[in-house]
């Protein structure tokens, strides 16, 4: 087996966490009624099963396989990304952005370990600058819904059921005609 290289725990950690944030945002892309945001969680969920399958590549070149972490909240996190509830409320708690917005940049200590090979240099660099555009993409999508996202969200349930009763009237007076 090859020497194990001090940034394998990185790359395993990062093939596992990317696996599993497709898993999440594919499901939720799935369940949202919102075009908009569907097509913001379609591009970025592959991007992360894009990362997986790349950093999973990687493990396997340098001799090393997957090694599963703990699943954590997951579990309900998907249920969740897969409920109807509203997208804002799958932000907060899917994503966490109900808190305050972060401030560092988790991804800015990556490159402190000078031991890191070229090509996963090259790997770890164009994952970051993805990282960082989805992010972006996911914190603009947030700021669209609004506060509000609920009460739309009821309002447009009710204008579903409106058109569909109104159809059903109409139907039966079509009946009664004949």
């Amino acid at each position: 087996m090859a020497d194990k290289p001090s940034y394998l725990g990185l790359l395993n950690a990062i093939a596992v966490g990317e696996g599993r944030a497709y898993t999440l945002l594919d499901a939720w892309a799935k369940a949202t009624p919102n075009a908009a945001v569907a097509a913001v969680l379609n591009l970025v969920a592959i991007r992360e099963r894009e990362h997986a399958a790349a950093f999973t590549k990687r493990l396997c070149e340098l001799g090393f396989g997957i090694k599963e972490a703990p699943r954590g909240d997951f579990d309900a996190k998907l249920v969740f990304a897969k409920s109807d509830a509203a997208d804002r409320d799958k932000f907060e708690s899917v994503l966490g952005y109900a808190k305050s917005e972060r401030t560092d940049d988790p991804l800015a200590a990556v490159f402190s370990d000078r031991t890191i090979d070229v090509q996963t240099g090259e790997l770890l660099g164009r994952y970051i600058a993805e990282e960082r555009d989805s992010e972006r993409r996911l914190r603009a999508c947030y700021a669209s819904l609004g506060k509000d996202t609920a009460a739309d969200q009821a309002l447009a349930e009710i204008c579903a059921r409106l058109e569909r009763l109104t159809a059903s009237i109409e139907e039966l007076k079509s009946l009664r005609r004949h």
